[in-house]
C-alpha cells in the first residue's frame, strides 16, 4: 500500500484540478494537461519522492512538476486549495449522474447552492428542484432520473477498492496478539466486480480483547467485521462467502456439523466437487459438483502473455523495453505492444509512419530480450461506420490487431452493433477489446446486441477480450458464460499503460473464473507457436 499512497494522492489532486478547469471553461489544452499527467503518475510503478521522478515523464513539465513538488511538502496544492474555495468538491459528484458533465455540474451548484450528491438529493426529495427556473428541462430530467443511481453507486467498491480496504483492514490486526487470522469473505472473496462493502472474517480466541480495536479503528460505513473461533473459523468462511441460494443448498445437505479442518471437507462431506468461491452463486454448480464435473477454473499461473499493452509511442509511460522487462519479471513468455492507432489523437494515436518506425525500435531491442517474443500490434479504432482507421496494408504486416471503440458512444442499438460486426469481419482484426465500453460505477455500456456480436466472433474465430483493468472487468462473467457457449474464444488483457498496469491481470483472471473459464479457452495460455497458430486463423 506505500507505494500507492502518495502516487495515488498526487494523481487524485491532478484529476480534481482537471475537473475543476472543465467546470469553470478553461482551456482545453491545459485541462488534457492535468489528466495525462495524472494517468501518467497512477500508472507509475515507484513511489514519487522528488518532482525531478516525473518532470522527465511525458507530458510532465516544470509547471506540473512544480505542482508534484508542493503536493510532497505539504500533502496539497496551492491550485487545488484555491479552486475547491470557489467549487466545493462534492460538485464532482454530480457528474457521477448520468449524462451530467463537468460544466452541468458546475451550473447546477451555481443555481442551487447544493454541494454534495447528498444536498442535490434532499432538493430532489422535497421537489424544490424545480423551483429553479434557470435550470433546463433536460437537465432536470436528468437529476431526477439519475440521482438515486448515483448515490448508489457513491457508496459501491469496485473489486480493487474492496481488495485496499482489507489489505487497510489487515494491517490494523497484524500487530494484535489475540488475532490469529484476518481472511476476505462475502461479495469480494467470490470476484464481484462492484459490492456494498467489505466482509472480513477475524479468527482470535479472546473476542473480548479485540473489541476495543473494532470500536475505535474500522469504518463500519464500509466494512462488516465478523468474528470467529478457532473451532467455526472454517465453517464460518464458507458460511459467509457464497451466495444465499448457493450456501443454503449446502446447508440444508450438511445439517447439524459445523467443526470442520477446511472448506473442501464441508463439500466432500457431502461427496460434492469442492466449488471455487468465485462460482459460488448458486447457477448450477452445485448440481455438476455432484457429478464432479466442475470446470478445471484458469489461475495466473496459467497466463504466458499480455496482449493489449501500451508504451511511449502512443499514451503508455514506459518504454517498450521497460515494458517487456517487467513482463519477463512476470514469468510471460510474450507480449504484444499495441499501441493506438492514429486517428485517437487525444492517446498519441501513431501514424503509419510511425508504425513503421516503431517495429525499427523492436528489430533493434530483440537481442536484449533472452527468447522473450514481442508481437507487432495496434489497438486499431472502429469508426462510426465500423472501418478500421489504419489502412489494410499496415494492418496484414502485424501480428496481431485488436479493434476498440472510443469514440461515438450513444449510437442507436442497431447502428452500433452493425458498426461492430463490420469491424471484427475485417479479415485482419484478432480480438475485440472492452467489447461493451462500460467504466464500472461511471459509463454504462453503449447499447449492442452483444449476443449476435458474441454469435459471429465464435463463428468468425475473433477472440474476445477480458479487459482486467478493474475500472473495465469487460467483458463481465455473465457475458463470458454465453461467449463460451457460442464457442468464444477470449483473451485476459491488462490494457497496461505501464508496468504497474501489468498487475492488473489478477482482475481479469478472477472474471474469467466467475465466467468458468478453463486455461484452454483463454488464448494467451497457449504457448507462443498455438498463440501463433490462432491469429493466423
Amino acid at each position: 500500500m506505500e507505494l500507492g499512497d502518495i502516487n495515488e494522492r498526487i494523481s487524485e489532486i491532478l484529476l480534481a484540478i482537471a475537473d475543476f478547469l472543465e467546470m469553470k471553461g478553461e482551456n482545453v489544452y491545459r485541462i488534457m494537461a492535468f489528466r495525462k499527467a495524472a494517468r501518467t503518475i497512477s500508472g507509475l510503478p515507484k513511489r514519487i519522492e522528488c518532482k525531478e521522478d516525473v518532470i522527465t515523464l511525458p507530458g510532465i513539465g516544470k509547471v506540473i512538476g512544480d505542482m508534484v513538488e508542493e503536493i510532497l511538502k505539504s500533502g496539497t496544492a496551492s491550485l487545488y486549495e484555491e479552486l475547491k474555495r470557489e467549487i466545493p468538491e462534492g460538485v464532482r459528484e454530480f457528474q457521477q449522474i448520468q449524462g451530467i458533465g463537468p460544466k452541468t455540474a458546475f451550473n447546477i451548484y451555481k443555481i442551487t447552492g447544493a454541494s454534495s450528491l447528498e444536498e442535490l438529493y434532499e432538493l430532489v426529495l422535497s421537489d424544490r428542484l424545480r423551483e429553479f427556473n434557470e435550470l433546463k428541462g433536460k437537465t432536470l430530467e436528468k437529476v431526477y432520473s439519475g440521482i438515486e443511481k448515483a448515490l448508489e453507486k457513491k457508496r459501491m467498491l469496485r473489486l480493487d477498492q474492496g481488495f485496499a480496504v482489507y489489505l487497510a483492514v489487515k494491517d490494523i490486526f497484524k500487530s494484535n496478539p489475540y488475532v490469529k487470522d484476518v481472511v476476505l469473505v462475502g461479495g469480494l472473496r467470490r470476484g464481484k466486480e462492484v459490492n456494498n462493502d467489505v466482509d472480513i472474517l477475524v479468527l482470535t480466541e479472546d473476542k473480548a480483547k479485540i473489541t476495543p480495536l473494532l470500536e475505535t479503528k474500522i469504518d463500519s460505513y464500509r466494512i462488516d467485521i465478523k468474528i470467529t473461533t478457532p473451532e467455526m473459523f472454517f465453517y464460518d468462511m464458507f458460511l459467509y462467502t457464497g451466495s444465499d441460494s448457493h450456501t443454503s443448498r449446502v446447508l440444508e445437505l450438511l445439517g447439524e456439523n459445523r467443526n470442520f479442518n477446511s472448506e473442501e471437507e464441508i463439500y466432500n462431506t457431502l461427496g460434492l466437487q469442492y466449488v471455487p468461491p468465485e462460482i459460488r452463486e448458486g447457477r448450477g454448480e452445485i448440481e455438476l459438483a455432484r457429478e464432479h464435473k466442475l470446470p478445471d477454473l484458469i489461475s495466473l499461473t496459467d497466463l504466458k502473455g499480455d496482449l493489449h499493452t501500451h508504451s511511449l509511442w502512443s499514451d503508455g509511460t514506459a518504454n517498450i523495453l521497460d515494458m517487456a522487462i517487467s513482463c519477463i519479471k512476470r514469468g510471460y513468455k510474450y507480449m504484444a505492444i499495441t499501441d493506438h492507432s492514429g486517428s485517437l489523437k487525444v492517446a498519441g494515436g501513431l501514424t503509419p509512419e510511425e508504425i513503421i518506425e516503431q517495429h525499427k525500435e523492436l528489430e533493434m531491442i530483440k537481442d536484449k530480450l533472452n527468447g522473450f517474443t514481442i508481437l507487432k500490434g495496434i489497438e486499431v479504432d472502429i469508426l462510426p461506420d465500423g472501418s478500421l482507421d489504419t489502412p489494410e496494408e499496415i494492418l496484414k504486416e502485424l501480428d496481431i490487431v485488436i479493434a476498440s471503440i472510443h469514440t461515438n458512444f450513444k449510437m442507436e442499438e442497431k447502428e452500433m452493433t452493425e458498426r461492430i460486426i463490420r469491424a471484427i469481419s475485417n479479415p485482419y482484426v484478432d480480438i475485440l477489446a472492452h467489447p461493451t465500453g462500460r467504466i464500472l460505477l461511471e459509463r454504462e455500456p453503449y447499447k449492442v446486441d452483444i449476443e449476435r456480436i458474441l454469435k459471429v466472433a465464435g463463428e468468425r474465430g475473433v477472440i474476445m477480450e477480458i479487459n482486467s483493468s478493474p475500472e473495465r472487468l469487460d467483458l463481465n462473467e455473465a457475458l463470458i458464460r454465453e461467449g463460451k457457449r457460442y464457442g468464444v474464444r477470449f483473451s485476459i488483457n491488462t490494457d497496461a499503460h505501464s508496468p504497474l498496469h501489468l498487475d492488473n491481470s489478477i482482475y481479469g483472471v478472477i472474471t474469467a473464473r466467475r465466467g468458468w473459464l478453463e486455461a484452454k479457452d483463454v488464448v494467451n495460455t497457449y504457448d507462443l507457436n498455438d498463440l501463433i497458430e490462432v491469429l493466423r486463423r
